[in-house]
């Protein structure tokens, strides 16, 4: 199947005048029905479900103890940056507090850490529950955890991180995080924004895709955008390439009149003293055109959405503990080994990295799934991504070295380099080695 054709049928089906449980829940079923003859499945007699039922339980029961041969301890030196080191740029996620909007939503207190709390695994092998490590389970509100995680960021070689940015005509959200790092004047770290330009749903937690915010679609709107972010650009730590401050928008087919958008934009900040911004889009899979045709600078990659198309599905080879398991598992191992991570090609195109992906803390059942990713592979992929974005920016084929990680904290998407229970701080040692390996 094409992409063109794949995008239009996508589309498609999703545009059906049905609820989006109703949708989710057929694309489930055609999923299972297609794994079933697929895989020419046959019913499990009662001693091969005994088994699978003890391994689960073993697993289950084993979750308390730490994996030693994966465990990795704090580095005992901070990295040292070389100015020819590319700058790794992880996601950041301002939640893990509580606001109320997620107390009226969800439930007084309630975070991403509910979720990630309540993941199972769904077949044996399966990672989860992820727990955090030596940051636990953190509340955003007490700047420590904040001057913390730059510390280790910092310690590992991470660059800068991009705050997700979420404006909705005027209205703000999970602000808060965002706000007190940049009002903490003691943290040298640079950062940049990403706007979260889409609307927010009830996806948030796997149950159906109510929306809870809308992002308004008029050109009013998206013009008026630009002047929340301003402020953040005068921050003398913001991050800027030929004196221009970055941003990132995740969502460019949302913008509408997308270039003449963009150059209000850009003159806006020329008449604020800020500059005229350096507008990086992010590639959709939805939507696969040039988008510095449509005014932007640069664009990258985000990951699995940029890249899960050309992964393997190794759903069928899975025997799921729930047999409505209506989500998709993925090699990770095929993405690396194989280097997918080529497959897609732009001008100008940033490229990403993502250290895991799994985001049953969110969809339960119907999540995507991201198997036997290892601190080694991401590694592995990461030191040729950088490579190649040193040879690129060499080239005069980049205006500036970023390489996107999805994500610093992550949890619910099980995208993170944190340190977590089991593989300690071996994320953040992989990214070092990355940045270090392809220096020789």
């Amino acid at each position: 199947m094409t992409s063109l054709l794949y995008q239009t049928l996508r589309r498609a089906y999703w545009s059906l005048p049905l609820t989006q449980a109703q949708k989710e829940q057929i694309a489930g079923r055609i999923r299972r029905l297609l794994r079933g003859r697929a895989a020419n499945t046959v019913e499990r007699g009662e001693h091969e479900e005994l088994t699978q039922l003890r391994s689960y339980v073993s697993q289950i029961l084993a979750i308390p103890e730490r994996v030693k041969a994966d465990f990795v301890e704090i580095a005992e030196h901070a990295f040292e940056r070389h100015a020819t080191d590319p700058k790794v740029v992880a996601y950041y996620l301002p939640q893990f507090h509580p606001t109320p909007e997620n107390d009226r939503w969800w439930g007084r207190g309630v975070t991403e850490w509910n979720n990630v709390s309540r993941a199972v695994p769904q077949f044996v092998g399966h990672y989860q529950p992820r727990r955090p490590g030596e940051l636990g389970y953190y509340d955003l509100r007490v700047m420590d955890n904040i001057e913390r995680q730059v510390e280790l960021a910092r310690m590992y070689g991470v660059y800068a991180f991009c705050y997700y940015f979420y404006w909705f005509d005027g209205v703000r959200l999970l602000d808060s995080p965002l706000d007190a790092f940049v009002a903490a004047r003691n943290i040298d770290f640079p950062f940049f924004l990403c706007w979260a330009n889409e609307s927010w749903t009830r996806r948030f937690d796997g149950t159906c895709g109510e929306i809870l915010v809308e992002q308004p679609s008029s050109v009013q709107s998206y013009r008026s955008f630009i002047e929340a972010a301003i402020p953040y650009m005068r921050d003398p730590r913001y991050v800027r390439v030929g004196g221009r401050p970055v941003l990132v928008i995740y969502r460019p087919s949302f913008v509408p009149e997308c270039r003449a958008t963009l150059d209000a934009w850009r003159s806006a900040c020329r008449a604020a003293g800020a500059g005229a911004p350096y507008l990086i889009g992010v590639k959709e899979h939805t939507w696969d055109v040039d988008l510095l045709q449509h005014g932007f600078d640069a664009q990258s990659e985000f990951h699995p959405g940029t890249l899960f198309r050309h992964c393997v599905d190794i759903t069928s080879a899975q025997s799921f503990v729930r047999k409505d398991f209506g989500g998709m598992v993925f090699d990770y191992r095929d993405i690396v080994v194989n280097e997918k991570f080529k497959r897609v090609s732009g001008a100008k195109l940033h490229r990403a990295v993502m250290p895991m992906w799994d985001n049953t803390p969110r969809r339960d059942h119907m999540g995507m799934i991201f198997h036997d990713s290892t601190p080694a592979l991401y590694e592995r992929w990461l030191t040729a991504v950088i490579d190649e974005t040193r040879q690129l920016v060499a080239r005069g084929e980049l205006d500036d070295s970023f390489v996107f990680i999805n994500a610093w904290n992550e949890w619910g998407e099980g995208a993170y380099l944190e340190p977590d229970a089991r593989y300690g701080y071996a994320y953040l040692a992989a990214t070092r080695k990355g940045i270090e390996n392809a220096r020789d």
